[in-house]
């Protein structure tokens, strides 16, 4: 979305990805796929579509390239992922499912961001370091 800042980062469940099912569903280059894809929905700011600033869908030689892989290696995951309910293919438009679930943490804190980067303006630091309102 313009106008919008990139999301920094994006949540990862630690036991399910170490002990889960995505451990036997999909090989380590394609578990590499799927945390790329992760990360770059992030990006997208579009609530798990991987597309551009206008929600087109972006094509999938592009998104090869973009995380430096081959693309059937993109190809292969992507259909696993398909069949696991890991993402839905709409209209080529590759959309991670779940995504609020996942994401729900970021979207909580955003509003303390937000304030964080307004309450930044009104200090500056003392003359011993600390922060002392302007």
């Amino acid at each position: 979305m313009r106008g919008q800042s990139k999301m920094t980062w994006v949540k990862l469940h630690i036991n399910g990805w170490l002990h889960g099912s995505i451990r036997w569903q999909l090989e380590p280059d394609e578990r590499g796929v799927w945390a790329d894809l992760i990360a770059m929905a992030g990006q997208c700011l579009s609530g798990g579509k991987i597309c551009d600033n206008d929600e087109r869908p972006y094509p999938r030689d592009f998104i090869a390239g973009q995380l430096n892989i081959p693309l059937e290696l993109l190809d292969r995951t992507i259909a696993k992922c398909r069949r696991e309910g890991r993402l839905e293919d709409r209209d080529d438009m590759i959309v991670l499912t779940n995504w609020q679930v996942y994401q729900s943490e970021y979207e909580r804190q955003k509003a303390y961001r937000e304030k964080k980067d307004e309450d930044s303006d009104k200090y500056v630091k003392g003359k011993y370091g600390h922060m002392v309102q302007r």
